[in-house]
């Protein structure tokens, strides 16, 4: 940890304070070498990350699922000064690109643990998304390449989701993974592996000649909220309401074991907006939030 710290070019960081005057980080990090150490997430450690994170649950709700049910694919590492967590980040590998989330009280700590992941980030390109705070921090300790706007919207128990489709999806298993990967070809949706059909539901619309020709699942499913993700529809069948028939299945589902139900969407994407605003998906208190990628430097 020392090393790593050492590491920082702190000849030439310096923080404007409130009021206008400055001092030099030197001095932080200086003291960061002395009182603070980098670790693995663990069970000893979980339920203090957890009860941090969870105080704004919306905000980190990513880094929650990295932290639990998605842990075995993720390098977590929590930075500690003085016994008191002051950064989070995680590292999910189960993707064909590397996605990222973190959490944090200040971007001098945000630096410092991802320093500590150097040999995988340097260099390379990764995602996360962020809140805006969270982006403004993300944007201070590495390069930001391009930020896209995108909406979260949520529903719980209390909203009852609005669906015209007479058709009625099936739950899909880990034996329809290979018709559902066709689909997910032909419609372009990259952050799928075979591996998510065992993180919660998926439903699809299966015609008669056995393709799927819409689907839903989850991205991850934990107690404190559970993201839709993974939702097509092959395009000779648009505009038929399979995907919202899809999505309620799902979050019917998934509402039994969590809490909420949470989805995100680009901005520009119209016919999302106005697919889910008609089904009764109302907008969070995160929201919006940026999808981003970033890069490292050294």
């Amino acid at each position: 940890m020392l090393y790593t710290v050492m590491k920082l070019r702190i000849s030439s960081l310096r923080i404007k304070l409130e009021g206008g005057s400055t001092i030099d980080k030197r001095k932080i990090v200086f003291q960061m070498i002395m009182t603070s150490k980098i670790v693995p997430i663990s069970d000893e450690n979980i339920d203090e990350v957890l009860q941090l994170l969870t105080e704004d649950a919306l905000s980190n709700i990513v880094l929650i699922a990295d932290c639990t049910q998605l842990k075995e694919w993720c390098d977590i590492r929590i930075l500690k000064n003085n016994n008191e967590i002051d950064a989070i980040f995680s590292v999910y590998r189960d993707l064909d690109f590397l996605a990222t989330a973190f959490w944090c009280r200040d971007v001098i700590s945000l630096r410092v643990v991802m320093k500590d992941f150097g040999n995988i980030l340097v260099g390379k390109e990764f995602v996360a998304i962020c809140t805006q705070d969270q982006l403004a921090q993300f944007a201070k300790a590495c390069v930001i390449l391009k930020p896209i706007k995108e909406r979260q919207m949520i529903v719980d128990r209390s909203i009852k989701l609005h669906c015209d489709c007479r058709k009625i999806p099936v739950r899909l298993s880990i034996h329809d993974s290979r018709k559902l990967k066709e689909l997910y070809n032909v419609t372009g949706t990259p952050a799928w592996t075979p591996n998510a059909m065992n993180l919660g539901p998926f439903y699809g619309i299966i015609e008669e000649d056995r393709t799927i020709a819409a689907a839903a699942g989850v991205h991850f499913m934990t107690p404190y909220g559970t993201e839709i993700g993974n939702v097509a529809t092959h395009p000779d069948h648009v505009r038929k309401g399979y995907a919202a028939a899809c999505i309620k299945a799902v979050v019917e589902e998934v509402l039994k074991d969590s809490d909420l139900v949470i989805l995100h969407y680009f901005e520009s994407n119209v016919p999302a907006q106005q697919l889910y605003e008609k089904m009764g998906f109302i907008y969070s208190k995160a929201d919006p939030v940026f999808f981003v990628r970033a890069t490292c430097t050294g």
